[in-house]
């Protein structure tokens, strides 16, 4: 009977995502984060770029990261990361 619940639940989740347009293809830009290549964290290497994504300048170029740390991470030594 839990069961039943918990899978009634999901599929009315998943319906009220779909009205709302979640289903649509996401259009944002997508690039890599050099810093997750570096350690080979396939899961976060697509960084899909808005307003908020974090991001830095170096040598003319702009790099784009999935979070802060690996911003900063960047910043400390950008050639290590751009091998």
């Amino acid at each position: 009977m839990a069961f039943a619940i918990a899978a009634a639940a999901a599929l009315a989740g998943a319906a009220c995502a779909s009205a709302r347009g979640a289903s649509r293809p996401d259009s944002r830009p997508i690039a890599k984060d050099p810093v997750c290549q570096y350690f080979r964290e396939l899961g976060c290497v697509d960084v899909r770029v808005d307003a908020d994504t974090p991001r830095a300048e170096y040598n003319g170029a702009t790099y784009y990261f999935c979070c802060e740390h690996c911003k900063e991470l960047f910043l400390e030594n950008p050639s290590k990361y751009l091998r």
